[in-house]
């Protein structure tokens, strides 16, 4: 019996022993960040889209989870500023789109805001991002190295002499501080980013590092004109009309299927380097469709909603797949904010959190099946100068509006207080307190 003891005991020491080039511990996983431009949940099929078929964004809800309750702000530069920082827009000045530098150039985002990309580099990660920046002009103010992004391309929205540019045809890029324009004019912009992404994921998987791609694509954003695969390959309007700047709506289902033809070369990528198991894949939109576009969803017509304090505008898809983490399949009711993500990150990536103060709560346990740790009990959503709290039944507004949430898409409908009892009044006088708490701590 001594004897047998003995040898358990050798055998437990030996087991513990950690030998000489041997790592044994375990590489952070690598995160893939895909950001769809102004696309609502009507335009996805999974989550019940009448029209569009998105098989390869599907995939990653048939694989992963899908978030019911996900939200941006309803334009773009609000809903990046604070995606990146974790923080809401009114505390980094960006609570407005910029996309003209005369009367723009003051309200980017300052590079003394928190980055997660930064985060990521400073725990060994290579970074990479590539699509739409529209946080700072990049011609006079090219601080994408500085947000923590070792490499970049991105579509420049103006030259240095401040015209505007192109993004799909004949497309205006900049990589890494150099203009690329010639070398790719006759190529489809986007697939241009993709390109640049799969060849960013290669290199980092054969250099070994844990890498974080961020593709910040530039569909399915006006102007509405061809993808390689339209048959009408005809560029609308003349050049500076109106309808050049907008396109033609009958482009954008095609430019829909090109997303997602790019959310499945992605995934390919991946697939043929064998990391699918180590990366993490998040699929989220900055807000909703364009106004000028109707849709349906569960057989309910839907206008788009991007630039209004509305569902429609705000609540957008978002699909997490991590194999055998996450369980396939599965679905999340818990309300998740754009600025959750810097911190949900940070967590995933084993990185620091900035010394900056945020606004994001993370939600890493909940994608490993830990609903223990206390989830949000309202969101944030800052248009210009309006916002309000939304709750999962509840909206009040700066205005001091109580509004009723409705089933997506419907809009919220205004309740007089005087109709509720009291412990509901009570409830949404509190979070009109938390509000006003919130926007006057600036």
């Amino acid at each position: 019996m001594k004897k047998l003891t003995c040898l358990f005991a050798c055998v437990v020491l030996l087991t513990s022993i950690t030998f000489p080039g041997r790592n044994t511990e375990q590489k952070p996983p690598n995160i893939l960040f895909i950001l769809a431009d102004d696309l609502g949940r009507e335009c996805v099929s999974s989550y019940g889209s009448d029209i569009f078929k998105t098989p390869n964004i599907d995939r990653l809800a048939r694989e992963g989870v899908m978030f019911t309750h996900a939200f941006s702000n309803p334009y773009c530069t609000p809903t990046r500023s604070e995606l990146l920082t974790g923080r809401y827009p009114f505390a980094t000045n960006t609570s407005r789109v910029i996309y003209d530098y005369k009367h723009h150039k003051d309200m980017v985002l300052d590079v003394s805001e928190p980055s997660f990309a930064r985060q990521l580099q400073q725990v060994g990660y290579k970074t990479a991002i590539a699509g739409k920046w529209q946080l700072s002009f990049l011609a006079k103010q090219d601080w994408v190295h500085e947000f923590g992004f070792d490499s970049y391309m991105l579509w420049q929205i103006m030259t240095d002499k401040d015209e505007r540019t192109t993004r799909f045809h004949n497309p205006y890029f900049r990589k890494d501080g150099k203009v690329i324009a010639d070398e790719i004019k006759d190529r489809y912009g986007p697939d241009v980013m993709v390109d640049y992404l799969i060849d960013f994921m290669k290199e980092s998987h054969k250099e070994g590092k844990p890498f974080m791609a961020y593709y910040t694509s530039l569909l399915p954003h006006f102007p509405w004109v061809p993808t390689p695969d339209s048959e009408d390959q005809t560029i609308p309007g003349d050049v500076g009309s109106q309808e050049v700047v907008r396109g033609n709506p009958k482009f954008f289902p095609a430019m829909i299927d090109r997303l997602d033809h790019h959310v499945g070369r992605l995934m390919d990528a991946l697939d043929d380097l064998g990391i699918t198991r180590d990366t993490i894949v998040i699929f989220l939109a900055d807000n909703g469709t364009d106004q000028q576009l109707y849709s349906s969803i569960h057989g309910q017509i839907v206008l788009g909603g991007k630039g209004t304090l509305t569902d429609r505008a705000t609540q957008v898809p978002l699909l997490i797949r991590w194999p055998e983490k996450i369980k396939a399949g599965s679905v999340d009711d818990a309300l998740v904010k754009v600025a959750d993500f810097l911190p949900t990150l940070c967590e995933l990536g084993k990185a620091p959190l900035p010394q900056q103060s945020i606004h994001g709560q993370s939600f890493a346990a909940r994608l490993t099946g830990d609903s223990t740790r206390e989830e949000r009990s309202w969101v944030f959503i800052q248009m210009a100068d309006e916002s309000y709290l939304r709750s999962k039944d509840w909206i009040v507004t700066d205005k001091g509006e109580y509004k009723k949430v409705q089933p997506y898409p419907k809009d919220a409908e205004e309740v007089d207080p005087e109709t509720l009892n009291k412990a509901t009044r009570q409830y949404l006088e509190q979070l009109r307190a938390e509000l006003f708490a919130l926007i006057n701590v600036k």
